[in-house]
């Protein structure tokens, strides 16, 4: 793989029903009231936060274009904190990643980066996200975002999760099981599998997290390390399983806000039949190791 820079040729909850979930620690919560202004530019230790949003990408041509003006539009709203968008593409035949390159060359934002990390092979989403992350983790971001390239996700989320990142929270997830989240223009197949999915990870692991298979979500750098994605070994959409309930583990001040997610507008889903027989293996193995660590550490 390798890292391309700018220059080159380039519903209410069937669990909880809770509208916004928060989980604070004590040693890191503050007041909503201490909550900063970041489109004022009159706070100079949030003008220093820089956050990567990492979006992976396999034939995902056709969007490039509209994904990134949209996240460019959001992004230049809040000018004190520098954002680098990261294209993680999986050698597309499409030619994505040049895509994205020539892009990126349009770009006018002052606090907006593009670039574009390579891989050799296509093995996944959750591969794609362990490479970027380890390779960024390297880099001095303070927080990390998660997007889809599909358009599925709307980018103005990110206002909202950026700001809760400003108040303390390491750990800011969004669901479309919660009060006010939902999914439109899906079949009823997948709605079926996702909300049962997501039910039945929630039976076995932490109940706190409502959505536990969504692909929106901002952790700090400090919590991804407390993680450790070094360890982690679970490839396609089973890794967001896992992410997320280590991360909720291992987080200071987490909090979740309603999604309302919406079909991909070009290409095809890549979600393989597979993966549901993997998950349902997964979630089952990830509550036994809890337990297991539980047990030895008394």
């Amino acid at each position: 793989m390798r890292l391309a820079t700018d220059g080159d040729p380039l519903e209410a909850d069937p669990l909880s029903g809770d509208r916004r979930v928060v989980c604070r620690d004590r040693r890191t919560d503050r007041s909503h009231a201490a909550r900063r202004d970041i489109s004022r530019g009159s706070d100079p230790e949030f003008a220093m936060t820089k956050i990567a949003i990492v979006t992976p990408t396999y034939n995902e041509a056709e969007n490039m274009g509209e994904l990134l003006g949209q996240l460019e539009q959001v992004c230049q709203d809040m000018p004190d904190v520098s954002f680098t968008i990261v294209v993680v593409d999986d050698s597309s035949p499409d030619g994505t990643a040049e895509v994205a390159r020539k892009v990126s060359r349009s770009v006018r934002a002052a606090n907006v980066a593009v670039t574009v990390l390579e891989r050799q092979a296509k093995e996944g989403v959750g591969k794609a996200y362990i490479d970027a992350f380890q390779r960024l983790l390297k880099e001095d971001f303070d927080f990390f975002i998660q997007i889809d390239a599909d358009l599925s996700h709307n980018p103005s989320y990110i206002r909202t999760m950026v700001v809760e990142s400003s108040s303390g929270r390491d750990f800011v997830a969004t669901s479309r099981y919660m009060e006010g989240g939902g999914i439109h223009d899906w079949n009823l197949y997948r709605r079926i599998i996702s909300r049962g999915g997501n039910i039945y990870t929630r039976l076995w692991l932490d109940r706190r997290i409502t959505d536990y298979t969504n692909g929106l979500n901002l952790f700090s750098t400090e919590l991804l390390r407390r993680v450790d994605v070094n360890s982690l070994d679970v490839g396609g959409y089973g890794f967001f399983i896992e992410l997320k309930y280590r991360a909720l583990q291992h987080s200071h001040s987490f909090m979740q806000i309603p999604l309302i997610l919406t079909d991909r507008r070009h290409g095809q889903s890549k979600l393989p039949k597979s993966t549901i027989f993997t998950n349902v293996l997964l979630v089952p193995r990830l509550r036994l190791s809890r337990d297991r660590k539980s047990k030895a550490g008394g």
